[in-house]
């Protein structure tokens, strides 16, 4: 008896190593990560973060990271991935986790800008798109030279967000409701739906 209660402990203890074997595995590929961002912003302050929840009714991929306040993270702080593409802001924090919203949550606004054709536009997310994993950048000129294939930043503008963040691709260019302006349809360069490894910015 004695000796099966050994073994199950012994296993017990294995178990555990893997699986903190398989965290520092993950956070050392992380932060090889970070030292890629880091180089296009030096400036920038990142605090390492991994996915603990999701809302399984949240529709918008929102999700809960092992990061907070006691680790320097606080509410409208940027949330980008391992390849620097932007996933969404801090809504809530407390000392030990925090929440974010994606960037396909309709209340999730940021100044976006195409790189080719630097015209600028609202980064937000939208009912319409959002199930297949897609953002808009709104307020484009009725006319505008945006196209498929084009690439989407922040710009900095209103001090949430760094500027020059990745943000994903323009897969189509559509007319807004009132065909006063046109809206380009955008697929984040990472899907929020599926994030597990994140990076917080906490100072740019």
């Amino acid at each position: 008896m004695e000796q099966n209660e050994q073994l199950t402990a012994e296993n017990a203890e294995l178990r555990q190593q893997m699986v903190d074997y398989d965290r520092i595995k993950a956070e050392n590929e992380a932060y090889k990560a970070l030292a890629n961002i880091q180089e296009k912003n030096s400036n920038a302050t990142y605090v390492s973060g991994f996915v603990i929840g999701r809302d399984p009714l949240d529709e918008f991929g929102g999700f809960t990271l092992d990061k907070g306040t006691a680790d320097g993270v606080a509410v409208n702080d940027a949330v980008i991935s391992d390849r620097g593409y932007l996933l969404g802001m801090v809504v809530e924090a407390d000392p030990t986790s925090c929440k974010v919203m994606t960037i396909l949550h309709p209340s999730f606004n940021a100044a976006g800008v195409v790189s080719r054709t630097r015209e600028n536009g609202i980064l937000n997310g939208n009912t319409t798109y959002a199930a297949d994993g897609l953002c808009t950048l709104t307020n484009l000129e009725r006319s505008t030279e945006t196209h498929a294939g084009d690439q989407v930043i922040t710009t900095g503008l209103g001090g949430v967000f760094p500027p020059d963040l990745l943000v994903g691709t323009v897969q189509d260019v559509v007319p807004e409701t009132s065909g006063k302006s046109s809206i380009a349809v955008v697929r984040p360069g990472a899907d929020p739906r599926t994030a597990k490894h994140v990076f917080i910015v906490t100072a740019y």
